[in-house]
């Protein structure tokens, strides 16, 4: 068989240019943050994360391979890689693909890689090629995992000119175990479904994807809408990733993912993609991989980056894995593709089964930060340590469709809510990550139907700026706070629909000198807003984080990259750090870990000092911070217990347990409540 990649790989670099004026006034601060603290500033993008990756040759050929791989190359052992090019493959590469033993499984043509199955003692040979970038394996994918009252989306279509704020014509990729079509909640929001898991079936026999679809746009058509999603007219895509099982591999989503950006007629190549063919603005990943690699070599990472660069927003579940089995805090076990900047990571908050949100916590379970993602570079593991979650949406308890015989009903029938419906009104309970995601990708979804020419860096600002947030959790559990509907329409509303990468440094963002009042009042509870965002590894504060256009709400970057952090520094107008990224005037940067008292994002008392990640190599897995431990994901933790990769079975005593606390009312069809 022969075989040829016709692969393109931009390697454009953006040049640094620093004004005289601009390098003297950081050059205090980014002496003492990259010379003492290691901290690297340079943006990564879709097409830099592509074009600025470490050029092959300055890569020892060790560091082109994982850590999970390194170490196991002289086994004969088969195993299945994703392997990531940087430029076309030679013809010596071809030939060793084409070797008896070695198997190409799949090309993912969008993101200049492949997945292969061949001899574990191969890996070592393919990493002497220089046109090879990186090598990983094709790690498994799990799922991690009164809706529109809690979130705000019902008060927010109260307010004037907000009723037909459903997500009508702004679609929704869900990448899961599939979705049951013919229930009422859900099936007649389905536009188009495709099966990437080989077997053949568009349903899901699982039921994790129903019910996350119907969170994000359930209809009004069972128990009197009791149950109605965040988006009811948003239409869904199906592409199922997950077996019957509910398991993956990462080249599965990575074919969904290379599906959203191919040509939907391959025929014609340079004609509408998939994406624009079916209105996909959202991509929703309520699933994760253990984020072993870096986000800069990490394949699932590459190709989010890739979509945002796009123009989509991507949202992924930050995991389940924010307790260890003795219930004791663990930090540090954020999935991929959540931990990648430029995604929007989601925890799960506890709403207790109230709409009022004066009682929100965070859930134990929900995974916390810093990512714990690295590269290896002489031997040395550098951590990316990025500040995650983004923000938290309600997961615990969450009452959605019911997949007709599904798996988890079968082995769990305490999940059921709606035992006396027919099968396709019957509703479920579960808990975790991915039920908070599908929240904010239904949120996502509204803001974009009243502002369609926010970029992804634009809802990802809104998305923090206006979120809730929650006294005395911190930013490694909660983010900038919880997601609050209301208050991000009204400030989406109010950005200005001619910006673009053109658009000055400085200009105004908004259509009216007046910025929103930064509170928001629900069933009588009225909260600030967070009035901050949160970088890669710190956080930024002030009004003209609104009020001000700031290149890091172009397209092609992710928020925080570049920005090299001082606490208490601000940065002023035309100070380009890193590869160009800037933050204007008015603009305060921090990087301590503060808990928060419920106020803005800066208002807190300091959890962890900032420079405890600044190097990335600091502090050890098992290591103590604040009031719990630090673990990278996929380590162990006691009697052999691995987190991040023990998949189904400990996601599923989240999923069917959840933290203790006030149920959501089941309502039945009657309108009755059990």
């Amino acid at each position: 068989m022969s075989f040829n990649l016709e692969l393109k790989v931009l390697r454009k670099m953006k040049s640094l240019k620093l004004s005289l004026a601009a390098s003297l006034l950081l050059f205090g601060s980014l002496v003492f943050s990259l010379c003492l603290s290691g901290v690297v500033t340079s943006s990564v993008s879709a097409e830099s994360n592509t074009s600025q990756r470490t050029s092959a040759n300055s890569r020892r050929k060790d560091e082109k391979i994982s850590d999970t791989l390194r170490g196991r190359t002289t086994s004969a052992e088969t195993v299945q890689v994703i392997i990531q090019l940087n430029s076309s493959p030679t013809g010596r590469l071809n030939a060793l693909l084409q070797r008896n033993g070695v198997h190409i499984k799949d090309n993912f043509k969008e993101f200049n890689s492949f997945a292969v199955e061949l001899p574990l003692e191969v890996v070592s040979e393919l990493a002497d090629f220089s046109e090879v970038q990186f090598i990983s394996p094709d790690r498994d994918v799990q799922m991690t995992g009164h809706v529109e009252k809690t979130t705000g989306a019902a008060f927010m279509r109260t307010q004037s000119g907000n009723s037909g704020l459903k997500g009508k014509d702004v679609n929704i990729a869900v990448l899961d175990s599939g979705i049951d079509k013919d229930h009422h909640e859900i099936g007649s929001r389905i536009d188009a479904q495709f099966d990437f898991t080989g077997e053949g079936r568009v349903d899901d026999p699982y039921g994790h994807g129903t019910h996350v679809a119907s969170l994000a746009a359930g209809i009004d058509h069972v128990a009197h809408g009791a149950y109605i999603g965040v988006a009811p007219e948003a239409k869904i895509i199906n592409l199922r990733v997950l077996n019957s099982r509910g398991v993956g591999a990462v080249s599965t989503v990575l074919k969904a993912l290379n599906w959203i950006l191919a040509p939907s007629d391959p025929t014609k190549p340079l004609g509408d993609k998939n994406y624009q063919k079916y209105k996909i603005r959202i991509v929703n990943l309520s699933l994760g991989a253990p984020a072993v690699d870096s986000y800069k070599d990490d394949p699932l990472c590459l190709a989010a980056r890739r979509l945002v660069n796009t123009g989509l927003v991507v949202v992924a579940a930050a995991g389940n894995d924010g307790t260890d089995a003795n219930g004791r805090k663990i930090y540090g076990r954020i999935h991929a593709p959540g931990n990648d900047p430029s995604v929007i990571t989601v925890g799960a908050a506890n709403s207790f089964g109230s709409d009022v949100r004066a009682d929100d916590g965070i859930t134990s379970y929900s995974s916390r930060g810093p990512t714990r993602s690295y590269r290896t570079v002489n031997g040395v593991k550098y951590f990316d340590h990025i500040v995650k979650p983004d923000l938290v949406a309600p997961g615990n308890k969450l009452i959605a469709a019911e997949g007709r015989s599904n798996r988890l009903i079968a082995d769990y029938p305490q999940l059921e809510c709606t035992p006396s419906s027919n099968s396709n009104h019957k509703m479920m309970r579960m808990s975790g990550t991915s039920m908070a995601t599908p929240l904010v990708s239904g949120a996502v979804s509204l803001l974009l139907q009243a502002n369609p020419k926010l970029t992804p860096n634009l809802v990802k600002m809104i998305l923090m700026y206006t979120a809730q947030p929650l006294k005395g959790y911190n930013m490694l559990e909660q983010g900038a706070g919880e997601l609050n509907v209301e208050g991000a329409i009204r400030l989406a509303k109010l950005v200005r629909t001619d910006l673009s990468n053109t658009t000055l440094l400085g200009s105004n963002l908004l259509i009216t000198s007046v910025p929103p009042s930064p509170y928001t009042t629900l069933d009588g509870y009225t909260f600030p807003w967070a009035q901050g965002i949160l970088l890669n590894h710190g956080y930024a504060t002030g009004i003209n984080l609104i009020t001000k256009y700031h290149r890091i709400y172009d397209l092609g970057v992710a928020i925080g990259d570049g920005v090299a952090i001082g606490d208490g520094v601000a940065i002023g107008d035309g100070v380009a750090i890193g590869d160009g990224v800037a933050i204007g005037d008015g603009v305060a940067i921090g990087d301590n870990i503060l808990t928060s008292t419920g106020v803005a994002i800066g208002d807190g008392y300091i959890f962890l000092l900032g420079s405890s990640f600044s190097t990335g190599v600091a502090i050890g897995d098992g290591v103590a911070i604040g009031d719990g431990i630090l673990f990278s994901d996929g380590v162990a933790i006691g009697d052999g217990v691995a987190l991040g990769d023990s998949g189904p079975i400990w996601a599923l005593s989240v999923l069917t347990n959840g933290d203790a606390g006030n149920d959501m009312d089941a309502v039945q069809d009657d309108g009755s409540v059990q």
